[in-house]
C-alpha cells in the first residue's frame, strides 16, 4: 500500500456491544433504543457484517439508520424469495401430479411413491412428503420433454437447478442474502455468476412465467418505502436491486 492510498475502516466482528454502539450515529434516543434492543436479538456481529458491508465513515463510524434499513431490506428480499420460491416448488409438485398420473408413469417416477399409490395413497399426497431438495432430485426422472415444459427450455438446467437449490437453503435458513457467499453459479445470457443478482434473475427464469412478473416487481420496489421517502436514499448503491423484465 502506498502513502495515497487510505486503509478501509472495518467494525471488528467480534466486537462488543458497547463498541459497536460506540460506533453507531444516532439521530434520537429511540433510535438508540432500538440498535440496544436489536443487538440483542440478533447478536452485535450480525450488525457489524451490515455495516461492512455499507462501509465505515473515515472515523470508523456509520449512521444507524443506514444499518437498520440494511437489515430491513435484506430481510425484505429474503421474504419475497421465500413466497417465490414456495411458488416454483409448488409448480414442480402441480406439473408431476397433472402429468405423471398413471401407474406406469408413477412407477418409473419413483418406485417410493408407486408402492405408496398402490396401497391407497394419492400422487399428490405422496410429492408433498418431499421436500425441496429431494422434489429437484426427481426432476431428474422426468422426460427431456415435460423438463422443457416445465422449467421453460432452460439450456443450463442442471447448475441452474443447483444454483436455485442453494439460494432456497439460503433463504429457508434466514442467511443475510446481502453478504451470504456460498450460492452457486449459474448460466444467465452465457455468462456464468454466483450473485445474488444472478440467482434471482435464474429463479425468474425457471419459475411458471406466470409469476416472473410479479416477482421481477416485487424485487423491484422493495427498496422503496412509502412512509419513508429516505429508506431508498440510505441503501448503498450496489445493494439496490433493478432487475429488468424480459420475456
Amino acid at each position: 500500500m502506498n502513502g495515497t492510498e487510505k486503509k478501509i475502516k472495518k467494525l471488528l466482528l467480534h466486537i462488543s456491544k458497547a463498541d459497536f454502539m460506540s460506533r453507531m450515529i444516532f439521530d434520537n434516543q429511540k433510535e438508540k433504543e432500538r440498535c440496544e434492543r436489536y443487538l440483542d436479538l440478533k447478536g452485535v456481529s450480525y450488525h457489524a457484517v451490515l455495516a461492512n458491508y455499507i462501509g465505515l465513515d473515515e472515523s470508523g463510524k456509520i449512521e444507524y439508520k443506514k444499518v437498520q434499513n440494511m437489515y430491513v431490506y435484506d430481510k425484505r428480499i429474503r421474504y419475497i424469495l421465500y413466497k417465490f420460491l414456495s411458488a416454483f416448488e409448488e409448480g414442480i409438485r402441480g406439473y408431476i401430479a397433472n402429468h405423471y398420473n398413471t401407474m406406469e408413469k408413477i412407477k418409473h417416477l419413483s418406485s417410493k411413491i408407486y408402492t405408496a399409490v398402490a396401497d391407497g395413497s394419492s400422487l399428490s399426497k405422496e410429492l408433498e412428503n418431499f421436500d425441496f431438495n429431494a422434489l429437484i432430485q426427481l426432476t431428474q426422472k422426468l422426460q427431456s420433454d415435460d423438463l422443457k415444459t416445465l422449467f421453460n427450455n432452460n439450456e443450463n438446467l442442471e447448475i441452474n437447478l443447483q444454483a436455485v437449490r442453494v439460494l432456497r437453503n439460503a433463504v429457508s435458513h434466514h442467511r443475510m442474502l446481502f453478504v451470504y457467499e456460498d450460492f452457486e453459479e449459474c448460466m444467465i445470457d452465457n455468462v456464468l455468476s454466483d450473485a445474488l443478482t444472478a440467482n434471482i434473475i435464474n429463479l425468474s427464469t425457471l419459475i411458471i412465467p406466470y409469476y416472473k412478473l410479479f416477482l421481477i416487481e416485487a424485487i423491484n420496489n422493495a427498496q422503496f418505502e412509502k412512509e419513508d421517502e429516505s429508506f431508498n436514499m440510505s441503501l448503498p448503491d450496489k445493494a439496490k436491486l433493478t432487475l429488468r423484465f424480459k420475456s
